[in-house]
């Protein structure tokens, strides 16, 4: 890994372990899918502006175009939709540690889809692990405690999937654009899926306090348009399961922030289940891709 790629892997890590925090304060004055919508339409508008500032093209070919509105779907709609609503009742740290089978996910995909990323008997253990792992978060006991609590960390389990659909198909299809202009597609397209989700939100009173200001703008600035963007470009140097391995950093952070500045609960049940969500990210980066370097590109089973 290159200087400058490891910088840039550092730096999201960084950046996308904040955003839990800055997801929970926005929400405890705003609602949640109106929160959300927000940020996916100011982020969309400055990606916009700067690609088109920058001379960058957009996609243009029908495929390219589908994968990136897909994507969008998942890693932006559907997900954001998800934990924008879950931190209302989840711990942040607690949504982060969900994320956190993202890798393991993504090898059950890639061994499908993406030449060089095979399972191995150690990746089908770690997947066992990330299940066991995700059904031991599942309902933890936590402030709270109820239905929606439940509902959410349900639902939680199954934000991984989702990001892990998303990396395949940014290593199989997004890899040769510029990557500004594909994230602004995307988050247009997320943007549009959270539409209906916001609007059922309308009639409910929001406050923009100056906590709120801040954590929006953050999160529009840095978690969208350098995290997305870094995100994406990571795609092009590594395999998609090296940068979801992310995830096992991230939540970390998520955790001791949630608990040190936002004072959330940290039970032992909590800690149980991300103890063995860890411990399968980690067999799943020691088994390795189980093939060569050079057998590990994208493979496209789309006619052009």
């Amino acid at each position: 890994m290159s200087p400058l790629v490891a910088a840039a892997y550092v730096a999201m890590i960084l950046i996308w372990g904040t955003t839990w925090a800055a997801i929970r304060i926005g929400v405890e004055t705003i609602p949640s899918f109106v929160f959300a919508l927000e940020r996916a339409v100011s982020a969309a508008v400055i990606l916009t502006l700067v690609a088109i500032a920058l001379r960058l093209p957009f996609p243009r070919d029908r495929r390219t175009l589908v994968a990136a509105v897909v994507a969008g779907l998942f890693n932006i709609g559907l997900s954001w939709a998800l934990i924008f609503w879950a931190e209302q009742f989840v711990p942040s740290g607690l949504v982060a540690v969900f994320g956190a089978t993202a890798p393991v996910w993504t090898a059950f995909l890639a061994h499908f889809l993406v030449r060089g990323d095979r399972l191995s008997w150690p990746k089908i253990v770690a997947l066992a692990l990330g299940l066991v792992g995700t059904g031991v978060l599942v309902g933890s006991p936590i402030q709270g405690e109820g239905r929606d609590v439940l509902i959410a960390t349900v639902l939680l389990a199954l934000l991984p999937i989702t990001w892990g659909i998303a990396a395949i198909l940014a290593s199989r299809y997004l890899l040769r654009e510029s990557p500004i202009p594909v994230i602004a597609v995307e988050v247009w397209a997320g943007g549009v899926f959270l539409i209906p989700f916001a609007l059922s939100q309308a009639g409910e009173p929001a406050r923009w306090t100056a906590p709120a200001v801040v954590a929006f703008a953050y999160l529009v600035l840095l978690g969208s348009c350098v995290g997305l963007v870094l995100n994406l470009w990571l795609y092009r140097k590594l395999r998609p399961t090296t940068v979801t391995l992310a995830q096992v950093l991230i939540p970390v952070q998520a955790v001791v922030i949630g608990a040190l500045a936002l004072g959330e609960q940290v039970t032992a049940r909590m800690l149980a289940g991300a103890l063995l969500v860890f411990a399968a990210v980690g067999l799943n980066a020691i088994a390795g891709p189980g093939a060569p370097e050079d057998e590990a590109e994208p493979v496209s089973t789309v006619a052009d």
